[in-house]
């Protein structure tokens, strides 16, 4: 039996209905581009948010210096809320990979066939980092050809392709992170009743400690409890990737996976 094919196939269905919803919001959020230069918008946007603190603008991202007639620092704006729609997608599909089979019952058939829970655990984990990827190039693809026909004459095409191909790189692994975790905390739950809240929950408290580590310099250590700050796309179109981030995501990844092994190995299964 091929559990990767079988999962793979279950969950296509739901990549393709997010990937569709996140890349109809990034063509309405792209084709509004236009107007920010030709119906004088900047400039209402301007005056709204210069009557804001400063910190508060950069808790959610948001530079007082920000430019929306440059198509990267609208990009930038834009994209940050597929960012946190793609984090959460990630913790959901963490979260559900290893303890749906419990809540279904599936989990008996499989301990009747000879098969170790490692595998388990490694087909699980393929079948939804597969269909993470899936998501993210179809969502990217959305984003390159909206940016593309939306683009002024002035920004060169390969520019464009390069920083929209960054930022998808950082939400890929932005959601990544967050489906370790998901999977860590699948091997430990019992029941699947909880999983979509706990996984919305996941990155909205790490995305709210990242806030108020914004708000703050003494609070600035805050920022490496917040994966999404690891890889916001506004910092990454700005400043490229922080190497150390980049490092500390891929160490979560990494204890995290290995979590996920040594708990399900040793887990009391509802059978």
């Amino acid at each position: 039996m091929n559990i990767f094919k079988f999962e793979f196939k279950r969950l296509l269905k739901s990549a393709i209905i997010w990937s569709i919803i996140c890349g109809a919001l990034i063509v309405l959020f792209m084709s509004l581009f236009p107007s920010m230069k030709n119906m004088g918008m900047q400039e209402l946007v301007g005056s709204k948010m210069d009557a804001l603190p400063s910190e508060l603008l950069k808790a959610f991202n948001i530079e007082t210096t920000m430019d929306f007639t440059n198509i990267f620092d609208y990009l930038s704006y834009a994209i940050q809320y597929i960012a946190m729609a793609s984090a959460v997608y990630g913790a959901i599909l963490g979260v559900n990979a290893l303890i749906r089979e419990e809540s279904e019952g599936t989990i008996e058939f499989l301990y009747s066939k000879p098969i170790k829970r490692s595998k388990i655990v490694t087909t699980k984990l393929c079948s939804v980092a597969a269909i993470f990827l899936i998501y993210i190039v179809i969502v990217g693809s959305f984003t390159m050809t909206t940016c593309l026909m939306v683009k002024p004459d002035n920004v060169e095409v390969m520019d464009l392709i390069i920083n929209v191909k960054s930022i998808f790189i950082g939400i890929a692994l932005l959601g990544y992170v967050f489906m370790a975790i998901g999977l860590l905390i699948s091997s430990i739950i019992k029941s699947d009743k909880a999983s979509i809240p706990v996984a919305i929950g996941i990155f909205f408290v790490t995305y709210f400690l990242g806030m108020i580590g914004k708000l703050k310099e003494s609070f600035d250590w805050m920022k490496y409890l917040s994966p999404f700050d690891y890889y916001a796309p506004g910092e990454i179109l700005k400043n490229g990737f922080d190497v150390t981030l980049v490092l500390v995501g891929i160490c979560i990844i990494v204890i995290a996976i290995i979590g996920s092994y040594v708990i399900y190995n040793k887990k009391d299964m509802n059978i």
